[in-house]
């Protein structure tokens, strides 16, 4: 990082920790009629006030709910030119500004409120309010992009050609995607190629966050949000999310522990209802006693015996019990005891000389 670099990093820090919305907006509301100022806290929730309808204030007011968003309109036309006097709002329209246009011109409003580390309901609510008076910055509300904001010269064209190259990418992988693996192949597309002075990482990363037809799993990586490895359905399509991210075989009570910790929403996974699942779904072998793989990583179901069958399948000549040993433990995680009590079921197997075995 160069000092110029340090210096805006370092200015873009200090200005999210003094930015603080509520104070902002109470320095707004200030200078209001007690009537404009109890229509416009509820209207959004400001102050620590209920969010309420037009129909609800009206009533509180005595005024008709047409009347209430007339009087809401005017107030926030107003507020946009009045409110740049105050030190405190100038302040705060350059930087959002300045956030919203370095993401590409737009935004989504829960990435601004995560960008702000913003969680207090109250300060969530009154960064919204300061949103609507900010002149420069509008709504964008489509069916396929979450609610979001932009700023002047945001070129929806863009986004939207974007998208369909980003869904092509995804599709034609079949999983999800690691974010650095989208961008090597996003960066080789034509429309990057034509494009790529206002497409930087930063940029192609929030692109994504804001269409609602691809999505970020819980491991960070990237599909379409109708993959179940990006938004599981049940506590099947968990435990093979959390194992194929894991690699490796796992104990159903560790699985259960792996789907808790992940997040994926407030439901608790249960040690029973994982282990139920895991023995009706396809997806899942069980390899040892209480341990399951995924059928993808090559393992096939069946009790020890039935894979010394298969191992001596593939062998034209009988195999060494060692070897056996071998190859079981490659595919079952047992006691090597186990591997020997299977061996000795005559009507499976026959010992060929000392140490060898051979179907029956």
């Amino acid at each position: 990082m160069g000092i110029l670099d340090t210096i805006i990093h370092t200015k873009q820090t200090e200005s999210l920790n003094q930015f603080k919305p509520s104070e902002i907006v109470k320095e707004i509301l200030d200078g209001l009629k007690e009537r404009d100022r109890k229509i416009l806290t509820h209207r959004y929730g400001l102050e620590g006030s209920e969010t309420k309808t037009l129909a609800a204030i009206g009533q509180e007011q005595n005024l008709t709910r047409e009347r209430v968003r007339q009087i809401e309109k005017d107030l926030i036309r107003n507020l946009k030119k009045t409110s740049l006097s105050k030190e405190s709002f100038a302040s705060a329209k350059d930087f959002l500004i300045n956030i919203i246009s370095e993401h590409g011109r737009i935004i989504a409003e829960e990435n601004l409120l995560m960008h702000l580390n913003i969680t207090d309901p109250k300060e969530k609510n009154a960064l919204v309010f300061i949103l609507h008076l900010v002149e420069e910055l509008d709504n964008f509300i489509h069916e396929n992009y979450k609610k979001s904001w932009v700023s002047v010269l945001f070129k929806g064209d863009t986004l939207h050609n974007f998208i369909a190259e980003g869904k092509k990418i995804i599709s034609e992988k079949n999983a999800p995607i690691e974010a650095d693996d989208f961008l090597e192949h996003f960066k080789q597309t034509k429309f990057y190629l034509e494009n790529q002075q206002e497409l930087s990482d930063k940029v192609i990363l929030n692109y994504l966050e804001l269409t609602v037809e691809i999505e970020k799993n819980v491991f960070g990586q990237w599909g379409l949000a109708v993959w179940k490895e990006v938004k599981p359905k049940d506590v099947g399509d968990k435990a093979y999310l959390v194992m194929k991210h894991h690699k490796k075989p796992e104990h159903y009570s560790q699985i259960t522990e792996m789907i808790n910790k992940a997040k994926f929403d407030d439901r608790t996974a249960y040690k029973e209802t994982v282990h139920n699942e895991l023995i009706k779904d396809t997806r899942f072998i069980l390899i040892g006693r209480g341990i399951y793989a995924l059928s993808e990583w090559g393992y096939k179901p069946g009790v020890v015996s039935d894979v010394i069958v298969e191992i001596l399948k593939l062998s034209a000549q009988p195999v060494a019990k060692d070897k056996i040993i071998e190859e079981v433990l490659k595919r079952r995680m047992v006691k090597k005891n186990t591997i020997l009590v299977g061996l000795s079921n005559k009507k499976l197997f026959k010992k060929v000389g000392k140490s060898s075995y051979a179907l029956a």
